[in-house]
């Protein structure tokens, strides 16, 4: 994969993924898709589980400090099983919790919060 489109996959929306993955070989742009997906799971189990955390982290731009433990227990599972892969370029844990858990917004995310 060039550079530049390691980049575009790394820190795309996932519209804009999407176009950089078009560009690989289907099966590096698989892996790539389910490392998002896997991510994407991930959050939406942190967020299900804490919903009045992640509302007064949000309040409090603070969210990280909250959910520390689960943060870095599920980006704990998401290296075990994609940090040796095409995919750990992708940075799709990381992305995936400032979009969802944060709404796009790293402030909310705190000070402690390692980008």
């Amino acid at each position: 994969m060039t550079e530049a489109a390691m980049s575009a996959a790394a820190g795309a929306s996932s519209g804009a993924a999407g176009d950089a993955l078009s560009n690989m070989p289907a099966d590096e742009a698989e892996g790539h898709r389910k490392a998002q997906r896997f991510a994407k799971l991930l959050v939406d189990e942190i967020k299900l589980y804490n919903q009045a955390k992640v509302t007064e982290g949000r309040k409090k731009k603070d969210l990280y400090d909250r959910l520390k433990e689960d943060i870095e227990k599920s980006r704990s599972t998401f290296q075990k099983r994609y940090g040796n892969t095409v995919a750990a370029s992708g940075n799709y844990f990381q992305n995936e919790v400032v979009r969802s858990l944060a709404e796009d917004d790293l402030s909310i995310m705190g000070a402690n919060f390692r980008r």
